[in-house]
C-alpha cells in the first residue's frame, strides 16, 4: 500500500462458524433449526480479532481512517444478519465477530448525576443495538452476514 492511500471502509461478507443439527427436508428443502457450537463462536470471535488487528489498530497500514477503534460508534457500522431458516447461527456468529472487533472496554461507562461511574457488565461488554441488527435484522442478505464498517 502506498503512503498516500488510506482505507476509507471495509465490506465483510461471511457466513457462520461451526454449527450442529442442520437438516434439510429432501422434498421441500425446508431447513431445520440449527445452533452454533462453542467452536463456531470461537471461530467467529477470532475472525473478529483478526479484523480488529487489521482494520482497527491505529498502527496497521490498513487502519480505517476516522473510525472509533475501541468503543463502538453505531453511526460508523452497519450489520445485517439473516437467519435464512437456520435459527440463530448467523446472528450468533455476527455477535461473536463484533465482540472480537470491539471487545469489552472499561471506558464503556457513564457517570450518574450523583457522581457514580457505572461500567458496562463484564468489564465493559459492549452490547449495542447495532450488534443485534436492529432494525437491519428485517433485511435479507441471502444467508450471509454483511458487516459494513465505514467512517462517518
Amino acid at each position: 500500500m502506498s503512503t498516500d492511500s488510506q482505507v476509507l471502509g471495509v465490506i465483510v461478507m461471511m457466513r457462520h462458524g461451526d454449527r450442529r443439527g442442520f437438516y434439510q427436508d429432501p422434498n421441500t428443502y425446508t431447513p431445520s433449526n440449527t445452533e452454533i457450537t462453542p467452536l463456531g463462536n470461537q471461530q467467529t470471535f477470532q475472525f473478529g480479532e483478526y479484523l480488529r488487528a487489521r482494520y482497527l489498530a491505529r498502527s496497521s497500514p490498513h487502519f480505517i481512517q476516522d473510525i472509533s477503534p475501541d468503543l463502538v460508534n453505531e453511526k460508523q457500522i452497519l450489520i445485517r444478519a439473516d437467519a435464512g431458516g437456520e435459527g440463530g447461527v448467523i446472528y450468533d456468529s455476527s455477535m461473536s465477530t463484533m465482540q472480537g472487533m470491539w471487545p469489552a472496554d472499561t471506558s464503556y461507562s457513564e457517570t450518574l448525576p450523583n457522581g457514580t461511574v457505572v461500567v458496562g457488565p463484564l468489564s465493559g461488554y459492549q452490547v449495542r443495538k447495532s450488534f443485534f441488527g436492529l432494525p437491519h435484522l428485517r433485511h435479507r442478505t441471502h444467508r450471509r452476514l454483511c458487516t459494513i464498517v465505514r467512517s462517518e
